[in-house]
């Protein structure tokens, strides 16, 4: 989808409402991480939480089943989800965590590849395809 070489490889066995469902876990997951990270580092808390936020949001403003808002596509989703992916692996780096902390994002960081790379983001089911939403070839608007 995003034109790397393993993407095109794994298999499109994830659909548009599993993948849905595995967002908001995800985002909970991570929120939940926050709280646990706040007494021992708050710049990991911070990260975790923002990363939760990141998650939730394109989440919410996906067009699919569980999207809320329904503003992009859920092939615009999944260049998003790689974004979030190499977030998550650079938080250790750039907040300079070790230990625990840094092995969550690692991980985070690579289940989000894994799960980006094993979606069907050709997906539709569930769409409603809103006027005025943004479309996969990130053209300026296009009505229904």
């Amino acid at each position: 989808m995003a034109g790397l070489k393993f993407d095109d490889m794994a298999p499109r066995v994830i659909s548009a409402k599993t993948h849905s469902i595995i967002d908001y876990v995800h985002a909970a997951t991570n929120f939940a991480a926050a709280a646990m990270f706040r007494r021992r580092d708050r710049r990991a808390s911070w990260a975790a939480f923002a990363l939760g936020a990141s998650v939730l949001g394109n989440a919410l403003m996906t067009d699919y089943e569980l999207g809320v808002f329904r503003l992009y596509s859920f092939k615009v989703h999944g260049i998003l989800d790689y974004s979030v992916a190499a977030a998550s692996a650079l938080m250790p780096k750039l907040l300079d965590l070790d230990g625990a902390e840094a092995a969550y994002f690692y991980g985070q960081g690579g289940g989000e590849t894994t799960i980006a790379a094993m979606s069907d983001y050709d997906d539709d089911a569930g769409a409603r395809r809103l006027p005025r939403r943004i479309n996969p070839n990130f053209e300026r608007w296009r009505a229904a």
